[in-house]
């Protein structure tokens, strides 16, 4: 409008000399002054706003992403540096495994042996030999106690959450792993329970064959007396029969002997058979006391002793501090992306109310 508000100018400049000369220009232009003025100062605030809005409107494009940089890094550095706090601050573990082979008292094949034996490294007959040993309701007590002895029930489930075995692949080997915070106690329990086990099987295997010797020496008894009582009766019956006892029919078939003999030479039989079966209850039994004299540690044989772990295994500062600059990404990704979502929403919003109104 530039050149029509010139030219409007210029007419009323000369229809204003054409009336009054100087005089009449002088009431134009104190017309239009304060119209200029006026008109002036409304144009500039009005670029002025314009100006501001767009910068407004980019300030609106940038923000969201400052906002998410601001709190990506906030979310990420606290969770970091938490990680580490916690990860230095966490008592350190040691470990120790002690490693031994079981043989399974049924020749065959057993299934149930493995979980069998792992319950009983976990059973009272195996673990309370070793608080004995270790004076674990004392030494843990002092520690965690207060002080004042534990309860061997409380002692026991302690060790329980500190013991894990685990069997070799293809193998009869279980290793068993303690831990501890004290690596040289670590060492000492798990040679300990190995032990201990070692010394339950040694006594259930002489507690069994003890038995089957019982069972042996009754049989063994009861073979006697009959012998004993068949021997009189066969004596009785060849002095009735007056029959020789080196008679030579004792090897001839029973139809080549005489009716009133055949009850004897029966007899004479089934002596003989008893007497064969005695010797081998005998031999049996005299097989078995020598084996009771050999401790039977092969069923249990220690194959390796624990030694003190040389660096902690818990915590793995490595992996957590890993872990936690994962997480700490993961959550500074979404807790960023929903934050500059929501200031997005919210600058739209207060952008929409204005031009409404």
């Amino acid at each position: 409008y530039s050149p029509a508000m010139s030219q409007l100018f210029r007419d009323q400049c000369r229809d204003a000399w054409n009336e009054s000369q100087n005089w009449g220009v002088m009431k134009l232009w104190m017309r239009v002054l304060p119209d200029l003025v006026k008109t002036s100062f409304i144009e500039r605030l009005a670029a002025l706003n314009e100006r501001k809005s767009m910068s407004d409107k980019m300030t609106m494009l940038i923000q969201p992403r400052t906002i998410f940089l601001k709190v990506f890094a906030a979310v990420f550095l606290i969770i970091l540096c938490a990680t580490v706090a916690v990860t230095f601050l966490l008592p350190e573990t040691y470990a120790s495994v002690s490693r031994i082979k079981a043989e399974s008292d049924n020749p065959s094949n057993d299934p149930y042996f493995l979980q069998m034996t792992f319950e009983i490294f976990q059973s009272q007959t195996v673990l309370e030999p070793v608080v004995d040993k270790l004076h674990l309701n004392t030494v843990w007590g002092k520690k965690y106690n207060g002080g004042g002895p534990l309860k061997t029930e409380d002692t026991l489930e302690m060790l329980k959450k500190r013991i894990s075995l685990t069997p070799e692949r293809n193998t009869k080997l279980i290793n068993i792993t303690v831990f501890s915070e004290d690596k040289n106690e670590a060492a000492q329990i798990a040679n300990a329970i190995a032990q201990s086990y070692q010394d339950y099987r040694v006594k259930l295997h002489a507690t069994l064959t003890a038995k089957g010797m019982d069972v042996l020496q009754t049989e063994f008894k009861q073979k006697e007396e009959q012998i004993m009582a068949l021997q009189t009766s066969l004596d009785q019956l060849r002095r009735e029969l007056k029959i020789s006892d080196q008679d030579p029919k004792a090897l001839t078939p029973s139809s080549a002997m005489s009716p009133q003999e055949q009850p004897y030479w029966d007899k004479k039989r089934d002596l003989v058979k008893l007497i064969e079966f005695h010797k081998l209850l005998q031999a049996k039994i005299t097989g078995e006391e020598i084996d009771m004299q050999i401790p039977m540690t092969s069923m249990a044989e220690i194959v390796d002793t624990a030694k003190p772990g040389q660096a902690p295994v818990r915590p793995n500062k490595p992996l957590n501090i890993a872990f936690g600059a994962g997480l700490g990404i993961l959550l500074a990704l979404i807790i960023g992306g929903i934050s500059a979502l929501a200031s997005s929403l919210i600058r739209k919003r207060a952008c929409k109310i204005p031009s409404a109104a």
